[in-house]
């Protein structure tokens, strides 16, 4: 079964090979970050608006922005997102993604890319047009459309934007001069219906989902090798976010990973960068061939009194871009990551903490988590 689609488009709107390159290498850096920071820079999640999550244009090459939605359900994880970027030639280069795993067919992977002129946003604004894919208003929340020719969705979330936490704290400046990056997490673990086509056979869809921001003017691939995010919750309601990603030889610092916990009601409990890890377990991933943990712990303070024991459990989705594009293309993305990859997972989480990291704030009332840990994999 093919897993990976560039689908045709008219010739005044389809991108050349080389934009479809820079599409496809915008797929690798679908990482919504929690945060990123030098040693100076003092990470603090904090509330989030509407309107830091809009558009926003820069005009540096390594401009990237993108807007991940979720749907979840006991069967079935969707993952669609809508990228802008300026990798490549041209500017506010976009399109789609949309992955879809279910425990019969396994992962499906579609993508659909555009020019600038198909897109229709404005500063500030979540709601945007790619063409025939759209975020738009509904009556409780956020709607979205996506139309890859072989796939369409559509899904109706029910949510506001006041539970919105800045992961980030805003623009974190990177170790180049003017670039940053940005990551929010703008809801999850929220109702939401609609529906998936795929190949003329319709799916009703009941389950819950959230949205990832990332606004970065900056490669990631130029400074990284794996990007993890794990978002979760608990049986009270609570919320549990970790991510980060693991540097490369331009990177100072290493790794940077922080972890924050919201309560039921949107309140950021606590938050803390990760003082260091330690892998209890660890697996060649027969998939991807990487060495990767099955079990880690991370230490939230330097103390060791706080810790955070995360576990991977069920795949719930795979994806290898090389062996999934063609020859002229996998030449090119070979210049950039040797091996890249996206692996999904249904994982546990386990906080074991004295108090709160650094004594601040409130430890969540149940400390037991589940949710779905992304990594995106880039260089070993």
């Amino acid at each position: 079964m093919e897993t990976f689609q560039i689908l045709a488009r008219p010739k005044s709107t389809f991108l050349p090979s080389s934009s479809r390159l820079a599409f496809i290498l915008s797929l690798m850096l679908i990482l919504f970050v929690s945060g990123l920071s030098s040693e100076e820079t003092k990470i603090q999640p904090r509330k989030a608006s509407k309107q830091e999550m809009g558009f926003h244009f820069y005009p540096q090459e390594g401009y990237f922005q993108a807007w991940n939605y979720s749907f979840t359900d006991e069967q079935t994880w969707i993952f669609a997102t809508y990228i802008i970027s300026n990798l490549g030639p041209g500017t506010r280069n976009c399109g789609v993604s949309l992955v879809v795993y279910d425990k019969e067919n396994g992962t499906r992977f579609y993508t659909k890319e555009f020019s600038k002129d198909e897109l229709k946003t404005e500063a500030g604004k979540t709601e945007l047009e790619i063409y025939n894919n759209s975020v738009t208003k509904g009556e409780q929340g956020p709607e979205i459309k996506m139309d890859t020719d072989s796939a369409q969705l559509f899904l109706n979330y029910k949510t506001g934007w006041s539970k919105a936490v800045s992961m980030s704290g805003g623009k974190i400046p990177l170790p180049v001069t003017d670039r940053f990056v940005q990551a929010d997490m703008a809801f999850s673990f929220v109702p939401v219906q609609g529906y998936l086509i795929i190949n003329g056979n319709k799916i009703e869809l009941n389950g819950r989902g959230g949205m990832e921001h990332l606004l970065t003017n900056y490669e990631v691939y130029k400074y990284s090798r794996r990007w993890e995010l794990y978002r979760s919750q608990n049986s009270v309601g609570e919320k549990l976010y970790t991510g980060g990603f693991i540097g490369n030889d331009n990177f100072p610092g290493g790794e940077i990973r922080t972890v924050s916990v919201m309560d039921a009601g949107g309140k950021i409990l606590f938050s803390a960068k990760v003082h260091g890890s330690e892998a209890l377990e660890m697996e060649t991933e027969p998939f991807s061939n990487y060495e990767l943990p099955i079990k880690e712990r991370f230490h939230l303070d330097s103390q060791n009194s706080c810790s955070l024991t995360l576990t991977r459990k069920q795949t719930v989705g795979q994806i290898s871009v090389l062996s999934n594009i063609s020859a002229v293309l996998r030449f090119f993305v070979r210049l950039f990551f040797t091996r890249p990859y996206q692996l999904y997972y249904i994982s546990d989480a386990r906080l074991d903490c004295k108090q709160a990291p650094e004594g601040t704030g409130t430890l969540p009332k149940d400390p037991n988590f589940k949710g779905i840990f992304s990594y995106y994999l880039i260089n070993p």
